[in-house]
């Protein structure tokens, strides 16, 4: 009989370890679910021209920079230009806006993110969390920073990926 009872405590104490794990499983997925579906997203939005969405889901740094880039490559070429002027193309997703993102989907595969990398989550923090993309067993990985902007995450591609400035690039889409 004892035995029959240290059988039933286990299995009562298995059960409620099983069941906490469970629930901090469903935890961590609340908190990761958003973070991984922002940063897939963009990178299926920007695969599929879909530039509209793509941008809805940039960090606000991220569209500051981009429009800031945009104004001083579109300023060197065509003087009178206004920030003003690049910041309404870009809320009205005008010719400035459409050109930016034809020529940023022609030279980067999302392919190379979405099907060809490992992703994993690095470091989670209350405002802030990175995701490591590794293409192919490559020897550095990207770490993608991701930002939570009036709360919902946002993608910092120019967080991630800026440290390489695109001035150059830039130069020669609006030439």
């Amino acid at each position: 009989m004892n035995r029959y009872l240290s059988l039933i405590l286990i299995f009562m104490v298995s059960y409620l370890a099983l069941e906490n794990n469970s629930a901090a499983h469903d935890d961590e997925y609340r908190a990761l679910a958003p973070i991984l579906s922002s940063a897939e997203n963009f990178f299926i939005y920007l695969k599929n021209s879909d530039y509209d969405a793509a941008w809805d889901l940039l960090s606000e740094k991220s569209h500051k920079t981009i429009i800031s880039d945009v104004y001083e490559v579109t300023s060197k070429i065509n003087g009178d230009i206004r920030r003003e002027d690049v910041i309404k193309d870009f809320d009205s997703r005008g010719r400035m806006f459409t050109t930016y993102w034809n020529s940023f989907h022609r030279s980067f595969d999302a392919d190379m993110i979405l099907e060809h990398s490992e992703w994993e989550m690095g470091v989670i923090r209350k405002d802030e969390a990175e995701i490591i993309i590794t293409y192919n067993n490559a020897e550095a990985p990207t770490i993608l920073k991701m930002r939570k902007d009036q709360d919902s995450w946002k993608v910092g591609l120019a967080e991630t990926f800026w440290q390489r400035k695109a001035m150059p690039l830039l130069h020669l889409i609006f030439q």
